[in-house]
């Protein structure tokens, strides 16, 4: 029975592998920056990370495992992605008894400079601009139950590219429940579920010339831009120790080998999969790998963590290193103190 349920859990991450939408939904969402995994851990487990996180980055990736840090923790992460953009993530969680925890998140993306150009300077007109994308999240997790943590996070999510700006109000909704069986837990995220965004600003606002008459109208007109969706997102994760003191399979006090499988499905884009593995030693050293499945350019990843508490030191230092194909390779580094 019990080999039944397990069959059961892991065809959930299997269904439509070998179906395909008759039609691409790519590139029909805003906001693509909340896509962007942050933290080295998960990023380096290849995002496959929602039945797992336990630290101050599940405000991105579940909100229901801020449950799991048991004392103040703040945590500074930053992703240098190609073309001199940068990724930052900074969080901060307060235990509020056995059962409750509070956190605050802060996701940045910024473009750094980049040469503007207009029709009457297709060559640059000397000057430079940027783009910002963010999104603050106030985030609440409780423990139902021994086995159900439950977790909500309501966000406010903006994007702005020169003068012009767009906003929305976003909520995540996130469950990690431990089955009992075999070891397994599950992750189940809903994420980015809320309004549209519009992007106004002044720049929008444009002279109107008649050619031919060579009559100006004063008031001018206005362009028209369209809402879009940002990018809703359901992952659903499995993990399992293979190796360590709460594994079904081999006992080790000192040594855990975590495997971890996940499907993610976005609303502009097909079913993509993750999978992961960490190796623990003594839970202060841990070597991690990832692959990413239907991705356009990432697939490997891997990572190191190292975990000061046993010498003292209550900080953890995580590495990771994504492979993007014809973009490169991109860094992230996290810092996670514990108060």
């Amino acid at each position: 029975m019990k080999l039944k349920v397990v069959l059961s859990i892991l065809l959930l991450l299997s269904i439509g592998a070998f179906a395909q939408d008759d039609f691409s939904k790519v590139g029909t969402g805003t906001a693509q920056f909340l896509k962007l995994g942050a933290g080295a851990r998960g990023t380096a487990l290849g995002d496959a990370y929602s039945a797992l996180v336990n630290d101050a980055t599940a405000m991105y990736w579940n909100p229901s495992g801020i449950q799991k840090v048991n004392q103040f923790a703040l945590s500074v992460s930053r992703t240098y992605l190609f073309a001199g953009i940068n990724y930052d993530f900074l969080g901060a969680v307060i235990p509020i008894d056995n059962n409750t925890s509070v956190g605050v998140s802060v996701l940045y993306l910024s473009s750094g400079d980049i040469e503007r150009t207009t029709i009457e300077d297709p060559e640059g007109t000397g000057d430079t601009f940027d783009t910002g994308h963010s999104a603050i999240g106030i985030t609440v997790a409780r423990s139902l139950t021994t086995r159900f943590d439950l977790g909500v996070t309501i966000k406010y999510i903006s994007e702005r590219l020169f003068r012009e700006e767009a906003s929305t109000i976003a909520f995540d909704i996130g469950s990690q429940f431990d089955t009992g069986i075999y070891g397994i837990k599950l992750g189940m995220v809903l994420s980015n579920f809320g309004g549209k965004m519009k992007f106004d600003g002044p720049d929008l606002n444009q002279p109107i010339e008649n050619d031919q008459t060579s009559i100006r109208y004063e008031n001018g007109g206005r362009w028209k831009t369209e809402e879009w969706p940002i990018p809703l997102l359901f992952r659903l994760g499995v993990r399992t120790d293979l190796l360590g003191a709460e594994s079904e399979f081999m006992y080790s006090e000192s040594n855990r080998l975590t495997l971890l499988l996940e499907g993610n499905d976005p609303i502009d884009h097909v079913l993509r999969y993750n999978i992961g593995m960490e190796y623990e030693w003594n839970a202060m050293l841990a070597f991690r790998a990832g692959y990413k499945i239907n991705y356009d350019q990432a697939d490997i990843t891997a990572g190191v963590g190292f975990d000061l508490t046993r010498l003292g030191i209550n900080l953890k230092i995580d590495y990771a290193f994504n492979n993007y194909g014809l973009l490169g390779y991109v860094h992230n580094y996290t810092l996670e103190f514990k108060f």
